[in-house]
């Protein structure tokens, strides 16, 4: 009894441990897309800052469902297709004080510009809603209101969900995900959505991934317009990671989507 007492500030340590910490992460990312009658090339760069450290929940790409912690990101596309080529410039950020948020984001593309900024309140430290606005230039400014939940379930496993509706009330979506901690060190997250409006049918999508450890996953997408994506995730170390995805469609028999990227978080 006495060594079970005296083990159990050890063990307490090292779970501590095993969760690690970040403050930035950037992506690098090339996608290739292949419809047999025209070729599309992304090359696709993405970083972001957090000004607190986001704590892992064990796999080193797991975080919480929500994240209150300022930030700023920014990024940039190069698009090339059959007949020209085209660019995204964003650049955005969220900002907390107290339970109060606040954010924006700007997009410059070839094509003009578009904007979105809103506020939201933590309620709970598990309830988020917002209130956003988005514009796009030539077209007229939109209201959405969202709210997200997170539901914690035993140690580290919860689920989540996120509605959002626009102030004209012909768009509605709802998304959920799902993240358990499974036995020998191995992981499962879940990911469906739903998206309803009066232009189109009723829109779902799902996706899972299974983690091996702490450093490697595998995972599987599906959607309603029968379009599928494998994907696997490896971290070298606890700062830098490979990434790759094939994709395709059966709308689309000679679809081929492949990508290839590196994440590095520090």
């Amino acid at each position: 009894m006495k060594f079970k007492f005296a083990a159990l500030p050890l063990m307490l340590a090292s779970a501590v441990v095993s969760a690690e910490q970040y403050n930035s992460f950037t992506d690098a990312d090339y996608t290739s897309e292949d419809y047999g009658f025209a070729e599309i090339d992304t090359l696709s760069f993405q970083s972001q800052y957090y000004f607190g450290a986001l704590e892992t929940l064990g796999p080193r790409k797991e975080f919480n469902y929500i994240l209150p912690v300022s930030n700023i990101y920014g990024g940039f596309d190069y698009i090339d297709y059959t007949g020209g080529d085209s660019d995204i410039v964003q650049i955005g950020g969220e900002y907390f004080t107290g339970q109060w948020k606040f954010f924006g984001e700007l997009n410059d593309f070839d094509a003009g510009n578009s904007y979105r900024a809103g506020a939201g309140f933590l309620f709970t430290p598990n309830f988020l809603g917002e209130v956003e606005a988005t514009k796009a230039e030539g077209n007229d400014t939109e209201l959405w209101v969202r709210g997200t939940y997170n539901h914690q379930l035993s140690g580290s496993d919860y689920i989540g969900f996120t509605a959002q509706v626009d102030d004209d009330f012909d768009y509605r979506s709802v998304s959920s995900k799902y993240f358990t901690a499974l036995s020998g060190g191995q992981y499962l997250t879940a990911e469906l959505s739903l998206i309803d409006t009066d232009f189109s049918d009723l829109y779902w999508g799902g996706a899972v991934e299974f983690y091996f450890n702490e450093n490697t996953s595998i995972g599987a997408a599906y959607d309603e317009a029968e379009s599928y994506e494998f994907n696997a995730t490896h971290f070298f170390n606890r700062n830098v990671a490979g990434k790759v995805a094939y994709g395709s469609s059966r709308d689309f028999d000679d679809l081929d989507v492949f990508s290839l990227g590196v994440t590095v978080q520090l």
